[in-house]
């Protein structure tokens, strides 16, 4: 018999993992990195996605952000067709998932590297990447010299339960320009009206399935399903 040691069990008894933070909820968060991955799809190996991460952390857990590079139709502005009060159809033009997605990294800018945010919006800096690649490599290294900033994030749910920031954040101006209307990074964070009755309904969705299943019947075994999905800032993701 060789006897019996702790020394392998040193640093090692308990799990440094963090859980993910979770969603319809506010959280006080450290920006922790911004890096660019390229993962080997699953179903088709010969497929690699190039991706952008985007990692924040608190003590109670982890949120992480996934950007894919972007199809030659995410370029395109569509445009979302509404029926006014008066029931007439108007045709509303939207941002383009390219512009979305510059407005995401802007507004990670604005709070982890305010300097560089200002020298865009001053237009002394014109920031630009010719590809994918050169744009993973630029905006990693505006984001790196903000590690540790403190900051607050907005997380929905999205229809799997799992946390994601808020879809369909941006708008355009009458004029043709892309803005963010709907913060989820920094000390301006709050969820809207609609968020606040989403938010409802999915926790009454939850009350009523709770419900139902305690009953005798599992036929009676219901689930409303809220209105308004979130949807992750992910290329891969249709419909944004």
């Amino acid at each position: 018999m060789s006897g019996f040691s702790f020394g392998a069990t040193a640093g090692a008894s308990q799990s440094t993992a963090k859980p993910k933070l979770v969603g319809n909820s506010l959280h006080v968060v450290k920006f922790d990195e911004c890096v660019s991955d390229d993962i080997v799809g699953v179903k088709d190996p010969t497929i690699t996605y190039k991706v952008l991460k985007l990692r924040f952390s608190n003590d109670d857990g982890a949120f992480e952000h996934t950007v894919f590079e972007p199809k030659a139709e995410d370029f395109a502005r569509k445009e979302n067709e509404i029926t006014d009060k008066n029931g007439n159809k108007q045709k509303i033009p939207q941002p383009s998932n390219v512009e979305s997605m510059m407005l995401l990294f802007k507004h990670v800018i604005d709070v982890v590297n305010p300097t560089v945010a200002g020298q865009i919006d001053r237009e002394e800096k014109n920031l630009s990447a010719p590809s994918w690649d050169v744009l993973r490599t630029l905006v990693i290294s505006i984001l790196t010299p903000g590690k540790g900033t403190k900051t607050t994030i907005k997380l929905l749910k999205n229809k799997n339960g799992e946390a994601v920031f808020p879809g369909f954040f941006a708008g355009l101006t009458k004029e043709g320009k892309a803005y963010v209307r709907n913060n989820f990074i920094g000390d301006k964070v709050a969820f809207s009206a609609y968020e606040v009755d989403r938010i409802k309904n999915e926790a009454n969705a939850i009350v009523t399935k709770t419900n139902n299943f305690a009953g005798n019947s599992t036929s009676d075994f219901t689930i409303d399903t809220p209105n308004g999905e979130a949807l992750d800032m992910n290329f891969e993701v249709t419909g944004l």
